[in-house]
């Protein structure tokens, strides 16, 4: 199974009937059964600022207003249900490598809590904890406050929505990488750059790196961000990854893909998705879907 398959929390199947990414800039929703026909309202600034240690919904009005407005009507009575692809930065991700598990539920969560507890900017004992039993014993897990998670579903429950899934962009976004090889998965989003290294479909790092606002020249910095954990991961494993693969950066990925090949010297390619998460979830429910090895 996926990661993304495996990070669900409470609904497993049949799918939830919409999925929504929601983005500081603002929310894409999709049904998940064809026709999957995309649709958009955009935030102003303000609305939402990602962070895993405050508050994310600052005008929590607007928030419920784009979000009403992407709802469908009922048809009928009955339980609807949603996935929510929550910003990278509302959460924290970790991999954690491990030599043994308990095999009783409680205690491998007990100690997969314990190995957490001091490297989180917040109380992990008021947090959601997902995770994953990657190949190897390498745990990947997401985490995040109670409270922003409660502040996310919201409006989607006062919409007449159940949440039944809840993740975050990057790690939805994995159903679009290759199943083989080694790469990183480098995610712009607004105020946030995302890398993720992959090999042969099992995650061994992430990291979240906050952008400067208004920065002359993003790239630059992205760069900057990128060159370090490609050092890390060569002095990790004695071998740079076999690319960069981007995603989420628009208009500028033509730009980007031909910088930061020169810049890091190492090939990169671009994810033409302009939702890179939402993409990747309904990947995920097609038969034919790309599956992370486990």
């Amino acid at each position: 199974m996926s990661v993304l398959e495996q990070i669900r929390t409470l609904l497993k199947d049949p799918p939830p009937e919409f999925a929504f990414e929601i983005a500081a800039d603002g929310i894409t929703m999709s049904r998940t059964r064809p026709p999957a026909t995309l649709q958009h309202v955009a935030l102003a600034p303000g609305v939402l600022v990602p962070s895993p240690v405050k508050d994310n919904v600052l005008d929590a009005g607007a928030f419920a207003d784009a979000v009403s407005r992407l709802v469908p009507a009922a048809s009928a009575r009955g339980r609807r249900t949603a996935a929510l692809i929550l910003p990278d930065n509302s959460l924290r991700l970790a991999v954690i490598d491990f030599e043994t598990l308990p095999e009783k539920e409680d205690e491998r969560l007990a100690l997969i809590r314990f190995r957490l507890r001091k490297t989180l900017p917040f109380d992990i004992d008021e947090a959601a904890l997902s995770y994953h039993v990657q190949a190897g014993k390498k745990v990947i897990a997401a985490i995040a406050p109670v409270e922003v998670v409660a502040r996310y579903e919201a409006p989607f429950r006062a919409a007449g929505l159940q949440p039944g899934l809840l993740t975050s962009t990057s790690l939805a976004a994995l159903e679009l990488l290759p199943v083989k090889g080694s790469l990183l998965l480098a995610l712009l989003s607004p105020g946030t750059l995302s890398a993720l290294a992959v090999k042969d479909g099992v995650v061994t790092l992430t990291r979240a790196l906050e952008l400067a606002p208004e920065t002359a020249d993003p790239l630059d910095e992205i760069s900057a961000d990128l060159y370090p954990t490609l050092v890390y991961l060569e002095d990790q494993t004695g071998a740079r990854p076999e690319k960069v693969i981007l995603a989420g950066f628009g208009d500028e990925a033509g730009t980007a893909v031909t910088r930061l090949s020169a810049e890091l010297e190492i090939p990169v390619e671009t994810l033409d998705e302009p939702h890179p998460g939402l993409a990747g979830y309904l990947r995920s429910l097609a038969p034919s879907g790309r599956k992370v090895a486990a």
